[in-house]
C-alpha cells in the first residue's frame, strides 16, 4: 500500500477527508523537522561555545541530525526534499558546509532516529551522572521543539522526531559493589508504521550490540528467548508528559494517553506541570510487557505491578533496547559475561522461505531484517542498491560549525 499512494475512497467526502488528512500529516512533519533542526542546531552551538562538546563531536552530531531528519522526510508519504524540511535560513549554508548530506540522504542508510543522536549530544554536554539534570534538559529542548496543534491548543499528535519514553541503566556487580556509569536510550522517535520497522531493523544490522539484536530477533519467534545477565542490571524509564492534556505521543511506546492522574507521577522527577499543558517533564513508568520478556533478570524501578502495561508495539520499538544495547557495547567485561539462548533451529517467516531454506545459523535472523527494510524501503523513493550503504557521519568534509540563526 505504501508504494502505490493514498487510497481513494469512492465517496467524494471520502476522498476529501483523505487529502485534507494527508496534507495535515505533511505540514506537520515538515513543521517537526523545522523545528528540531532549529533547536537541536543551537543547542549543540551553544554547548560547544560553553566548552561543554567538542567542536568534531559537534560537527558529527550535526551532520547525523540533518541527514536522519532528510531520510526521514525522503521515505514519507508523499515524499518531502531537503528544500521543504530544513529551515529556509539554513538551507545555503547547509549546501555549502555539508554537501555530503544532501548528497547521501536518498541512498545512504542513517543508523538511529534523529532523537537518538539529540539525546547523546545532551548526555555528553550534561554528563550522564545527574539523571534529573539530563531529563530537565530534555524537557528543556521538547518544549522549544513542540508543534501547537492550534493557536490555542497543543497536541502530542503533532510530536513527530521525539521520544516518548527515555530509558536509563546501569551495571552493578553483585560480587565487586563496583558500579558502571549510566547509559541512556529513547524509543524509536518517528510516526508511521514503516517508518519504525526501517529504524529497528536498521539497529538491528547496525546499530544495536549483538546480544540486544539476537533478543529482539528471537523474541518475534519465542518468547522464551531473552538475555541472561548476571546480577544486577538497574533500569528506569521515563514517560514524557505533555502538560495535563490528554493525548498521544509521537510513537506507540506508551501506556495510554496522558491524563491530569499523572501528574502526581511527574513528581517522581521533579518537574513540574502546568495548567496550561505547554510544560513537558517525564515521570518514571513500570516496563512494558516486551521488556521483561527481552530483559527478565533486570532490576526495573518502578517494579512491575500486577497490572501489565499492554505492549502493541514491536519488540525493538522500546527505549530500554537503546540503553541496555549502549550498556553492553561500553562494557565490555559485562558483555562477556551474558548469554543469549540460540535456538537449534529456527521458524522462518513465510516470506523469506525462498531465501533461508535449510540454514540454522544466526545469521538468518539479521538477513531476515535485511529482507523486510529492503522491502519497506522500496515502497518509497529511497535508492535501493544491492548492498545497504550507511551514512558516516564522522568523515570531514567541512571546516564549520552551522551557526545559531
Amino acid at each position: 500500500m505504501y508504494g502505490k499512494g493514498p487510497m481513494k475512497d469512492k465517496s467524494q467526502s471520502g476522498k476529501r477527508t483523505f487529502i485534507k488528512t494527508d496534507t495535515f500529516r505533511t505540514q506537520n512533519l515538515v513543521k517537526s523537522s523545522c523545528a528540531f533542526v532549529e533547536v537541536a542546531l543551537k543547542y549543540i552551538y551553544s554547548a560547544v561555545q560553553e566548552k561543554r562538546l567538542s567542536s568534531d563531536k559537534a560537527k558529527s552530531y550535526i551532520k547525523e541530525i540533518l541527514h536522519t531528519i532528510l531520510f526521514l522526510g525522503y521515505i514519507d508519504f508523499p515524499s518531502v526534499e531537503y528544500n521543504e524540511v530544513l529551515p529556509k535560513q539554513l538551507i545555503s549554508v547547509v549546501t555549502r558546509n555539508y554537501e555530503d548530506v544532501l548528497q547521501n540522504y536518498k541512498s545512504h542508510l542513517p543508523t538511529r532516529p534523529p532523537y537518538s543522536v539529540l539525546l547523546d549530544v545532551v548526555v555528553e554536554s550534561t554528563g550522564d551522572a545527574n539523571v534529573e539534570a539530563v531529563l530537565d534538559q530534555l524537557t528543556d529542548l521538547n518544549q522549544k521543539m513542540f508543534i501547537p496543534f492550534s493557536e490555542n491548543e497543543w497536541c502530542g499528535n503533532d510530536f513527530f522526531l521525539n521520544s516518548t519514553v527515555v530509558s536509563f541503566c546501569y551495571f552493578s556487580d553483585f560480587v565487586t559493589s563496583k558500579r558502571t556509569r549510566n547509559y541512556f536510550g529513547g524509543s524509536v522517535s518517528c510516526k508511521g508504521i514503516l517508518q519504525r520497522e526501517v529504524f529497528i531493523d536498521i539497529s538491528c544490522i547496525a546499530t544495536w550490540n549483538k546480544a540486544v539484536s539476537l533478543a529482539v530477533c528471537l523474541a518475534n519467534m519465542s518468547k522464551t528467548k531473552h538475555i541472561q545477565f548476571p546480577p544486577y542490571v538497574h533500569s528506569t524509564a521515563y514517560h514524557m508528559i505533555i502538560g495535563n492534556v490528554g493525548c498521544s505521543g509521537s510513537e506507540e511506546h506508551q501506556s495510554t494517553k496522558v491524563n491530569t492522574s499523572l501528574a502526581a507521577a511527574a513528581g517522581n522527577t521533579g518537574t513540574a506541570l502546568a495548567g496550561d499543558g505547554r510544560i513537558k517533564g517525564y515521570y518514571s513508568k513500570p516496563p512494558c510487557q516486551k521488556c521483561l520478556e527481552l530483559f527478565p533478570d533486570t532490576r526495573f524501578t518502578p517494579e512491575c505491578s500486577e497490572h501489565r502495561y499492554p505492549a502493541p508495539w514491536e519488540y525493538g520499538n522500546c527505549a530500554e533496547c537503546e540503553a541496555v544495547s549502549k550498556l553492553l557495547n561500553a562494557e565490555t567485561e559485562l558483555n562477556k559475561r551474558i548469554s543469549l539462548p540460540i535456538p537449534n533451529r529456527i521458524s522462518i517467516d513465510s516470506r523469506y522461505n525462498h531465501l533461508l531454506i535449510n540454514t540454522f545459523n544466526t545469521d538468518i535472523l539479521i538477513l531476515q531484517r535485511q529482507c523486510r527494510l529492503q522491502d519497506n524501503l522500496r515502497k518509497t523513493k529511497f535508492e535501493v542498491g544491492a548492498k545497504i550503504l550507511f551514512y558516516d557521519p564522522c568523515i570531514d568534509d567541512s571546516t564549520a560549525l552551522v551557526p545559531a540563526q
